[in-house]
């Protein structure tokens, strides 16, 4: 976590952050598995869904499995504009995120049992989307169950928390299923991993 800070804090760019997370996948999983099974978790980069990939996805829980959808912005700008709108980057990773739930939502019977055999597959050893499965070894998922997907978008520096913090909380309850995060909050609550 010590090089993702450091490029946070020289505002690195999205490129710079996304191959450090690619070196070090259980980085940005360890940030998506609830902590009672903090061991429990596939992470991938450059994950296809549909016609398109996000940057991130991560395999985890326990019964139902959650699959969760990362983009991953620079830290090159602000996560606010000066005049209090949302950042573009930040804009066009939400519009991604939503591209990819609307897949999902089409065609979910299909992707569900995709995801399971992925998940059996590199359980199994095999290395797939540049995957990195989590030191317990396997998933304690049930195939024949539901799965749960939602989004993280992160990106963007904070420049006022409280604006910040109100323009997040509107985005998140107008994007079905994603949380929003700038680099400072995102740090603020998994800098210590």
């Amino acid at each position: 976590m010590e090089k993702i800070i450091e490029l946070v804090s020289r505002g690195a760019g999205e490129r710079e952050i996304q191959a450090e997370f690619k070196r070090n996948l259980s980085a940005i999983a360890k940030t998506c598995v609830p902590s009672a099974i903090k061991d429990e978790y596939i992470a991938f980069s450059e994950f296809p869904i549909g016609s398109g990939s996000v940057d991130f996805a991560v395999f985890t829980d326990r019964s139902r499995m959650d699959v969760v959808l990362l983009e991953v912005k620079g830290a090159d700008f602000g996560f606010l504009n000066a005049d209090g709108t949302v950042a573009k980057s930040i804009s066009d990773a939400s519009g991604q995120i939503r591209d990819r739930f609307d897949f999902i939502d089409k065609n979910y019977q299909s992707f569900r049992m995709d995801a399971h055999s992925i998940r059996r597959r590199v359980e199994g050893g095999e290395t797939i989307y540049n995957s990195l499965l989590g030191p317990r070894g396997y998933l304690n998922v049930d195939p024949q169950k539901d799965i749960d997907v939602w989004g993280i978008v992160i990106g963007g520096r904070t420049n006022d928390d409280y604006q910040e913090s109100s323009a997040r909380h509107k985005l998140e309850r107008f994007t079905y299923r994603t949380r929003f995060e700038s680099w400072d909050s995102w740090l603020r609550k998994y800098g210590d991993e």
